[in-house]
């Protein structure tokens, strides 16, 4: 076995706003590193594309939340198995006048 030190294999990596943009270049990154990845976001469909980008072998999960609403939040907490690792990248945007 060669050593890497950026290999994820072995572990589990919570990706917040994986339905577009850094989020999901950053799932499917862990997920081609060796990481089981949990991916969330706004967007369900979006949220899909990502989940079929993600390397195959894996227990990946697809669990679709907005962080700004708390029922979604508790379901993903209580949806959640022990994590290695969370990558925040959800933009949550407080509109103002």
């Amino acid at each position: 076995m060669i050593y890497n030190p950026f290999s994820l294999a072995g572990k589990t990596i919570l990706v917040t706003g994986a339905s577009s943009g850094i989020g999901r270049s950053v799932a499917i990154e862990c997920s081609k590193m060796g990481a089981t990845v949990i991916i969330t976001g706004r967007n369900p469909e979006r949220l899909a594309e990502t989940f079929l980008a993600l390397e195959a072998g894996k227990e990946h999960q697809n669990i679709a939340a907005d962080l700004t609403v708390s029922a979604d939040l508790d379901g993903l907490v209580l949806a959640l198995p022990d994590l290695n690792g969370i990558v925040h990248c959800a933009a949550i945007i407080k509109k103002l006048p």
